[in-house]
């Protein structure tokens, strides 16, 4: 379901979701939200059509119970936005996230030097 930027702040206010010193603060009123058990994803166009990046924000309550929220979501936002492929990049570090993205579907594209997966998924 989609929801607004400050419903949708909640799900990254973890510090442990806060990248490059940006905090839930800091999420953009121009992306899309999407929100479902736990789990939000935060869309917006890339760079191709068809495809659409996507970023995930989790109630620490909810760690360990995200697959099936997230897979629901990924369908939702992939009919919702027609898109032919979802892309997620994730650092090598955040081994949760890289586990969950597999978990859910998620495929290696491809790998960047620094350190950063380059993932995608086509329900």
């Amino acid at each position: 379901m989609r929801i607004t930027v400050d419903e949708a702040r909640e799900y990254f206010a973890h510090p442990s979701q806060h990248s490059l010193g940006k905090t839930e603060a800091d999420l953009p009123d121009w992306a899309d939200y999407w929100a479902s058990g736990g789990a939000c994803l935060m869309t917006h166009a890339a760079y191709w059509p068809g495809v659409v990046m996507v970023h995930i924000g989790a109630k620490p309550e909810c760690w360990g119970f995200l697959d099936a929220p997230v897979k629901r979501l990924l369908k939702e936002i992939a009919e919702s936005e027609g898109a032919d492929r979802l892309i997620a990049w994730i650092s090598e570090t955040n081994r949760a996230a890289l586990a969950l993205a597999r978990r859910v579907g998620f495929s290696t594209d491809g790998y960047m030097p620094n350190g950063v997966f380059l993932l995608g998924w086509k329900g």
